[in-house]
């Protein structure tokens, strides 16, 4: 599982999805620092990870409602990534998956989704402003 560090290459430049990418990746490095403590308890994770996913479908939903502001064009494939991940992490909990191995879906996740996917809109929306 990766400990997440936020870099400025991650902003969104939008202060609200900046905002909520930050308490992802705190979420994400929580359970790191409980798993790199030997906590097991499956209970404290699962609480965790309940509120990791309830947290990313607030974000998703904004997310959503500013890339369609925007007139994003690959707004559906972006909102099927999202309940992709929703629906990934929730079968997880509820399969009881060894907590490192969810807490290593989640991390590796966030970023390649925020790097990839994410900048993919923000590139959209800053080549839209500069015409």
């Amino acid at each position: 599982m990766l400990l997440l560090k936020w870099k400025d290459a991650y902003s969104m430049n939008e202060e609200n999805i900046d905002k909520q990418h930050k308490w992802l990746f705190k979420l994400s490095n929580d359970i790191y620092d409980l798993i790199e403590k030997g906590v097991d308890d499956y209970e404290h994770f699962r609480e965790l990870f309940m509120a990791l996913n309830d947290y990313g479908i607030e974000h998703f939903i904004y997310e959503e409602m500013y890339m369609k502001e925007q007139g994003y064009p690959n707004l559906e494939e972006h909102i099927k990534e999202h309940r992709q991940f929703s629906d990934k992490v929730r079968d997880l909990i509820e399969k009881e998956t060894h907590i490192k191995d969810i807490g290593e879906f989640v991390s590796a996740w966030l970023v390649q989704h925020v790097l990839d996917e994410d900048m993919n809109y923000k590139n959209f929306i800053e080549s839209k402003s500069n015409k």
